[in-house]
């Protein structure tokens, strides 16, 4: 894998032609100080209020608590904490076993995933109608979008687990394929050594990789070659938007910073959304196998 990484500008107010065309080209943009410091603070904030407020709310037995099933391995695994009537969660690391136990300071240092999170707080609704995230989205797409989905990603210092290569569409059920984009914004500093993104550029352009559930639902081994994959490090309050269909990538975190970062995917206004199988069909191999994770094989082949 490369070790060189980008120096990336810094985010103009708007997008001009040339920047729409690489990311065409490219499958993704990026760009230092897309939100201002005050405006990354007060995303850590929020972040820390939110975790803090459900993990008392799981002590008093007004939110539910899912342990994984016996045997589940990889990203997986891991005890899930869930609003008792409403969407938002935490999804702790594997190796933290006992959660409810932490003092909510320590609980916030070990979550790997949040979800269904950005209506617990103003600052995060802010963020998704932003004018350099989703009005960026919207040029780059050409139309108007959707909030799909949301998730805030941490690699907690020194347990942070692998994201495995993948692309995202694999997870989805909208059409057309091109017309879903994720904005992913850091609220600290992204480095190689605590899982950066790191990405294939131009290998987004309509070819789906057949995807298995390992540790996570992964593009299959072979599939491709990441020799030339290209880590995108970016300060606190840098992000960068990409392709569904962009292979991407994050390592473990084995260094003593954590990163965390904000994920909103959006759908173009003009997506529909169709059955499993007619997805399939669409996002399939050069051969016309099925490449989503709830479609392909169960192993790799």
């Amino acid at each position: 894998m490369s070790v060189s990484t980008l120096r990336l500008p810094d985010c103009p107010e708007d997008l001009d032609d040339a920047q729409v065309t690489q990311f065409y080209r490219d499958g993704y943009l990026a760009f230092e100080n897309v939100l201002t410091a005050e405006e990354v603070e007060a995303g850590r904030m929020a972040l820390s209020e939110i975790t803090w407020r459900l993990m008392d709310e799981a002590r008093e037995g007004r939110a539910r608590v899912r342990k994984a099933k016996a045997g589940t391995k990889g990203n997986y695994a891991g005890t899930q904490v869930q609003e008792a009537d409403g969407p938002f969660g935490i999804h702790f690391e594997s190796s933290v076993e006992e959660p409810l136990a932490l003092e909510n300071a320590e609980a916030e240092l070990k979550f790997r995933k949040l979800y269904g999170y950005h209506q617990a707080h103003p600052t995060f609704q802010s963020l998704v109608a932003h004018p350099r995230i989703k009005g960026f989205v919207e040029r780059l797409l050409g139309q108007k979008v959707i909030l799909k989905n949301e998730m805030a990603l941490s690699k907690p210092p020194f347990i942070g687990s692998e994201k495995p290569w993948h692309q995202d569409n694999a997870y989805f059920d909208w059409l057309p394929l091109e017309a879903i984009a994720t904005a992913w914004i850091t609220l600290d500093d992204a480095t190689v050594e605590n899982g950066c993104m790191h990405v294939l550029s131009g290998r987004h352009k309509g070819e789906a990789f057949k995807h298995v559930h390992k540790i996570d639902c992964q593009i299959v081994e072979g599939r491709l070659d990441y020799s030339d994959a290209v880590p995108v490090e970016m300060k606190a309050g840098g992000a960068m938007i990409f392709s569904a269909m962009l292979p991407h990538q994050t390592p473990p975190n084995r260094s003593p910073h954590g990163r965390r970062a904000l994920q909103f995917q959006y759908r173009g206004e003009n997506t529909r959304q169709v059955s499993r199988e007619e997805f399939g069909k669409v996002f399939a191999e050069a051969d016309g196998s099925p490449a989503t994770c709830a479609l392909a094989e169960q192993v790799d082949g």
